[in-house]
């Protein structure tokens, strides 16, 4: 089980002007994915009602602001989000996910937000992927 720790950026990852941080996990089918962030470890977009933890602005940390809604996909501003398609679709990670991978692709981490210029801090996300027994090939034996 890779067992990971990543600094997410809010300006550098950012869904608006910046660049996803590409973990280098390839993911497929059946693989079981866990991410976890601190409650406490913080980010922010723009002045201090703007700072949250990875669940976004408003739950629980800073200012109320509503979802950002990008094509067809809204979260909270400021909320850590996850995809497997290079930022095509995204699915909420927050403080902790922890999901079955129905779908191949490359692990990228983003900052949910409409503007990346004000943004500010990183966060740490803990990276497990449980990729299934390890298969023994039949022949081999335990004792001499």
């Amino acid at each position: 089980m890779p067992n990971s720790v990543l600094k997410v950026d809010a300006r550098k990852h950012s869904v608006a002007g910046g660049q996803g941080l590409n973990t280098g996990f390839s993911l497929r089918p059946g693989d079981i994915l866990t991410l976890s962030a601190g409650p406490d470890d913080k980010w922010a977009a723009g002045v201090p009602n703007r700072y949250s933890n990875a669940n976004g602005l408003g739950n629980p940390l800073g200012g109320k602001f509503g979802l950002y809604r990008r094509g067809d996909q809204s979260f909270l501003y400021g909320a850590l989000v996850g995809s497997l398609d290079g930022g095509k679709t995204f699915f909420s990670v927050g403080t902790h996910l922890s999901m079955t991978v129905l779908t191949e692709g490359t692990l990228t981490l983003h900052y949910w937000d409409s503007n990346s210029q004000d943004n500010v801090g990183d966060i740490a996300v803990i990276v497990q992927i449980y990729t299934g027994p390890i298969n023994v090939s039949q022949g081999q034996s335990d004792g001499p």
